[in-house]
């Protein structure tokens, strides 16, 4: 699952893919910041652009975007003040959202976990 913010609307979209992120949010719109993306666990997802515009004039949009997980960034859990509506995957309210991030982020920590356990760290 992918959490998708539209920052002007407030409107937070799950979507069972970040492939399915594309067929909801334009590029230009995710290029010039209106859309932010989140993954299951309320971490920062970062678009990245196969042919990024080349500036601000250009008037070719820009190409197909990727989700990647960046260095740095603010949560899901610490824009929820921004979420209007929740949209998607079942989810209608805010605090259901704010559960599915809880046992997300459980299941991530396991994860991790089980993984250092095993002599990978």
């Amino acid at each position: 699952m992918v959490f998708a913010l539209d920052s002007e609307s407030g409107e937070l979209l799950a979507l069972p893919s970040p492939v399915e992120s594309a067929a909801h949010c334009k590029p230009i719109d995710v290029q010039d910041g209106y859309w932010l993306f989140f993954a299951d666990d309320g971490s920062p997802l970062e678009a990245r652009f196969e042919h990024p515009r080349r500036s601000e004039d250009s008037i070719d949009p820009p190409g197909p975007f990727t989700l990647e997980r960046p260095m740095s960034g603010r949560w899901l859990q610490e824009r929820l003040e921004q979420v209007v509506s929740v949209n998607g995957y079942g989810l209608t309210r805010i605090d259901d959202v704010v559960e599915t991030l809880k046992v997300n982020r459980a299941k991530r920590a396991a994860a991790d976990n089980s993984w250092r356990r095993k002599g990978n760290a």
